[in-house]
């Protein structure tokens, strides 16, 4: 299982980043590894249907709940990949923009090689950081 825990500071709105972390089926259009992201239920918990492209393709559902503006947290309910994929986004409002916290617990149904665990939860993150923060900034 691996844990990962990341803090950064983003100049822009908090609720134009929370707008942009819960507009799920928009990510297939900024980050390029979501292939495909379908909704249903709205409000305070709503389920997401991904499907990604990361060394190769898997499909998983997560249901997150939704306390606005300032948290997100998700829980893994199926998964042809993962056995857990668990975390939250907790955002603050500071002077030059928001402090978003994001915390991520995953594990492998299968023996998956270290190197892919950390491409997936340490490598990819900082990227992802950045996308959000545009798609955020151009909202």
């Amino acid at each position: 299982m691996a844990t990962v825990v990341r803090d950064k500071a983003m100049g822009v709105p908090l609720k134009s980043l929370f707008e942009t972390i819960i507009d799920f089926e928009s990510y297939p259009q900024f980050l390029p590894e979501v292939v495909s992201a379908k909704a249903t239920g709205k409000g305070k918990k709503v389920r997401v249907d991904f499907e990604l492209e990361v060394i190769k393709r898997f499909e998983y559902t997560l249901e997150f709940v939704i306390s606005e503006p300032t948290e997100v947290k998700w829980s893994l309910m199926k998964s042809n990949f993962f056995k857990t994929n668990d975390g939250l986004w907790l955002l603050k409002e500071i002077p030059s923009g928001v402090e978003a916290h994001y915390e991520l617990e995953v594990a492998f149904g299968f023996l998956v090689p270290g190197w892919v665990t950390k491409k997936m939860t340490e490598v990819s993150l900082p990227t992802m950081f950045d996308r959000f923060e545009k798609r955020a900034a151009g909202k």
